[in-house]
Formats: C-alpha cells, sequence, structure tokens
C-alpha cells in the first residue's frame, strides 16, 4: 500500500501524540506512524463499541448482536475471497467475487500505482 495512504493522520506519521505529561504513543497506530491492516482496525472498533457497552443497560444485548453479525458476516466473506482463490486465475466470475469480497475486506490494495 502506498505509504501516505497507510500513513497515520492522528500523529501524522511520528507515533507520538503530545499530551500534558509528555509526548505518548499514538493510539491509534500504537507508536508505529503507519495504520495497520482494515480487519485489525475493524477488530480494534467493534471491540470498542463491545467494553463501551457492557454492562450498560438495554442497548448492550444489541450492541452485542449486531457485533457478532459483522463477525460473521466478515468471517463469510473471508470464506468466500479465499474460496475464489483455489479458482483458475482466468475465471470470470472468481476473479469478480475476489475483487467484491476485496472491496469490503481490503486484503489487497486495488490502487494500480501499488506494486
Amino acid at each position: 500500500m502506498l505509504d501516505s495512504f497507510n500513513s497515520c493522520e492522528s500523529c501524522y506519521g511520528k507515533g507520538e501524540v503530545g499530551s500534558e505529561r509528555g509526548p505518548l504513543d499514538c493510539p491509534d497506530c500504537a507508536g508505529l506512524g503507519r495504520l495497520p491492516s482494515a480487519s485489525v482496525l475493524t477488530e480494534r472498533r467493534l471491540r470498542e463499541l463491545e467494553q463501551r457497552h457492557r454492562g450498560s443497560g438495554s442497548p448492550a444485548p444489541d450492541i452485542r448482536w449486531l457485533v457478532s453479525e459483522v463477525r460473521r458476516g466478515r468471517h463469510a466473506l473471508l470464506q468466500i475471497f479465499a474460496a475464489s482463490q483455489d479458482r483458475e486465475s482466468d475465471d470470470p466470475i472468481a476473479n469478480k467475487i475476489k475483487f467484491l469480497a476485496n472491496d469490503i475486506l481490503a486484503l489487497y490494495s486495488t490502487d494500480e500505482t501499488d506494486d
């Protein structure tokens, strides 16, 4: 992926953010200066939602259900993507399936300038 695309915008790629106590590791990129993969970011956000709504009363079961559905859907897409990888490379349907699944999962960059 392109470095400018993957660079953390919270710390401007430096890995540190300022605080009252001095520089700290950036919470978004864990001090790396680059964002993790889309699947890591999605899982991180799902865990934040679970923690925020844990024990908060009536919306918690709905949030847990929604998070589990997102995880289940992403897992199914990953399995579909993997199955399409097993097909011949000139199979247009398998290529379309790979493209559509990758559009959501962001496993590979689709930018033609990347090598």
